[in-house]
């Protein structure tokens, strides 16, 4: 395992946009061209019974979870160069990828310690993901709930989540709503709480409200009026109006969705898939990022997906002025920093 931690520097964010950063950012990665996804439709509002409890969870953040102001934000990302058999993912190095991405982000020298540290046995976890026809990889969630089931937490009380259960059908999860093991589905209806972003009134998910935890895990990828999507859009469908918050509220409503504190306070960790990264077309990578903030998991993100468009010889210009918006407005809201002299990137290669 190779490693190294360093601050990132606005002149270092410039030199990200050229061609040459992609072999120190991408290190390892042979990527294989494959049709363009088209982007994925919002939720619609449409409510069903859920067989959560109607009150919302308390949320219990652990004090491991820290970023900017306290401390800087740290962001792994995370190359494994055999975590791709053939056209299949391999089990074992996504295993070693998150186990090596967790411990290098809690700082503590024991995988089972670091999942221990963050969730608790008696703990309902959401989990959200990018589900649809280029969306976060199966098997690669399918690892995030058994380590989280190693740690104490039975898989009944493991939440798999999107705005429909037909998109997660269609991506490949099994569905589940109420029978044993990890749970899997959407539709679960609208928390009757309201919550106001910008001057609309809004819910959310009802799965999200009634966990007490949550983890992200958005995939890479352009996006034609967000410039990407990965963290912070991704909850664009937890939900009932998103097509409320396209432009010109789309830099205000990213921020200010991801500032509402079940949002906040509930996130754990964010899990950000580059196994794939659709940038103009599906190129093959071999990373994922981790961070506890996901605005500088974002800006990261950002970098590496401007890095693929470069090295295409093709602009980012669109995609940075685009992501810049809501990546500054979400740094204002306290959600987390687009600052990259506060950002603490941490790259490890594994073989």
């Amino acid at each position: 395992m190779k490693s190294g931690s360093h601050k990132l520097t606005r002149r270092q964010f410039l030199k990200l946009s050229g061609a040459a950063a992609t072999a120190s950012l991408l290190a390892g990665c042979g990527f294989d061209e494959q049709p363009a996804a088209t982007p994925t439709s919002g939720p619609s509002e449409t409510a069903g019974a859920t067989d959560t409890p109607a009150t919302v969870a308390d949320t219990r953040r652990p004090e491991i979870v820290r970023f900017y102001p306290d401390v800087p934000s740290k962001v792994v990302h995370t190359h494994h160069a055999g975590v791709w058999a053939s056209d299949e993912l391999a089990l074992e190095a996504l295993q070693q990828i998150l186990d090596t991405s967790i411990t290098e982000l809690t700082g503590l020298t024991d995988a089972a310690d670091a999942w221990e540290s963050l969730f608790a046995p008696d703990e309902r976890v959401a989990i959200k993901v990018n589900a649809g026809w280029f969306g976060t990889h199966v098997p690669l969630v399918t690892a995030v709930t058994e380590r989280l089931q190693e740690a104490g937490i039975p898989p009944e009380q493991i939440f798999i989540f999107e705005d429909h259960t037909d998109r997660l059908e269609d991506a490949g999860f099994t569905i589940n709503t109420d029978g044993p093991g990890v749970r899997c589905y959407g539709d679960a209806g609208w928390h009757p709480t309201k919550w106001n972003l910008i001057d609309t009134d809004v819910k959310l998910n009802s799965i999200l409200l009634n966990c007490d935890a949550l983890i992200n895990m958005p995939i890479l990828k352009g996006h034609s009026i967000a410039g990407i999507t990965f963290a912070l859009k991704n909850h664009y469908g937890s939900f009932n109006k998103p097509s409320a918050f396209h432009p010109p509220r789309l830099d205000r409503g990213i921020a200010e969705l991801n500032a509402l504190p079940p949002l906040k306070e509930r996130t754990r960790l964010v899990i950000g898939d580059a196994l794939e990264v659709n940038a103009r077309r599906i190129r093959r990578g071999d990373s994922i990022f981790m961070s506890f903030d996901p605005v500088a998991h974002d800006a990261v993100g950002l970098q590496v997906y401007c890095a693929l468009l470069a090295s295409a010889e093709r602009s980012t210009e669109a995609a940075v002025q685009l992501a810049n918006g809501w990546l500054g407005t979400a740094a204002g809201l306290g959600v987390g920093t687009n600052d990259l002299d506060n950002i603490n990137l941490v790259e490890v290669n594994l073989e």
